[in-house]
């Protein structure tokens, strides 16, 4: 029998063995909402736990206030026969303290989960939860190979840059502007982990995206040894980054790309991509992965050039509460 307990920290050490990554997201990282986090027992053995966090919107309604987006994170050992119960369990419970924390903030709450578009089971438990779909996310990956021993190659071919401006679509220009405006020296190095360089980053991030990204969250991941955030350096400042982390044995994410507007269009973040590979090979990487809105068609042809290809998509489903699946069940009655 499975049943659903608050989570404790004699817990730790059974979470760290079935997820890592997980365990030192609710050990150090600012955003965890603790008082959400449970635990999924069978016969009183720990069997899977679970925990909202903090994220950010990006462009979903960014820059509402009034919104408060959190992520749900939950995690059951595989291969058991009480799988698929402690799985459900585990989502209802959160919703259910989801639902307790609408009670004492003041923005509206939307819980987000991300499941894989072939998954349908999952998609229909989701659906007959309550949950709907908020976009859709395109997974792409590119092998990393002693081709991307990386030297820098001030010929290297320049392509658009995305623009993650508050309407997050690029401004694309010809090749021909774009050569001609590709002259801009810059460096190329591992970020310094100092409160002057975060300025910088924070202020070329919130310029790039609209809505940036969480600090709490960026220095959560440079905590993990094996992170780290790449930089492009011109006229003395931070216009463009990449980051990247381990995900699995041999995958690493490169994400939270972004190039300073007064920067795009010059090749840079090609660049420094193209950096970041040969610092993936130096590493020992066998895959590079990353995840870009389905509909942002020119950052995909961006990272279609630098050899990424398309491994699959990605359903963002949102949670509004019960009080809205209430009514919109009565609407369809």
């Amino acid at each position: 029998m499975v049943t659903i307990v608050n989570y404790r920290e004699r817990y730790q050490s059974d979470l760290e063995k079935l997820q890592p990554e997980m365990a030192r997201e609710l050990r150090m990282h600012p955003d965890v909402v603790r008082e959400t986090a449970c635990v999924a027992l069978s016969d009183g053995v720990f069997i899977g736990a679970g925990f909202l966090a903090e994220a950010n919107p990006y462009r979903v309604d960014a820059g509402d206030e009034a919104v408060r987006y959190l992520r749900a994170e939950f995690a059951v050992l595989p291969g058991t026969d009480e799988e698929a119960e402690a799985s459900i369990l585990l989502l209802e419970e959160l919703q259910y303290r989801f639902d307790r924390l609408r009670q004492t903030d003041g923005r509206k709450p939307v819980m987000r989960v991300w499941v894989k578009s072939e998954d349908t089971a999952y998609t229909e438990l989701l659906f007959d939860e309550g949950f709907r779909v908020g976009s859709v996310m395109t997974v792409m990956a590119r092998d990393i190979d002693e081709t991307d021993e990386w030297l820098e190659d001030e010929t290297a071919e320049v392509l658009a840059e995305e623009n993650r401006g508050p309407a997050y679509e690029p401004l694309l220009a010809d090749d021909a502007d774009l050569a001609a405006k590709a002259e801009t020296d810059i460096e190329l190095r591992e970020f310094y982990d100092s409160e002057s360089e975060w300025r910088q980053y924070f202020a070329a991030n919130a310029r790039s995206f609209g809505e940036p990204d969480s600090e709490n969250e960026m220095r959560f991941r440079l905590k993990n040894p094996n992170a780290h955030v790449w930089v492009a350096i011109a006229d003395d400042r931070l216009v463009a980054a990449a980051s990247t982390w381990p995900v699995a044995d041999g995958v690493y994410a490169t994400e939270n790309i972004f190039c300073d507007p007064d920067y795009r269009r010059k090749g840079i973040t090609t660049r420094l991509l193209k950096y970041v590979f040969g610092k993936l090979y130096d590493a020992e990487a066998r895959c590079a992965r990353l995840t870009v809105y389905g509909d942002n068609l020119p950052a995909i042809r961006l990272y279609r050039k630098l050899d990424y290809s398309v491994a699959y998509e990605l359903l963002e489903m949102h949670y509004h509460g019960k009080a809205d699946r209430r009514e919109n069940e009565d609407e369809d009655i």
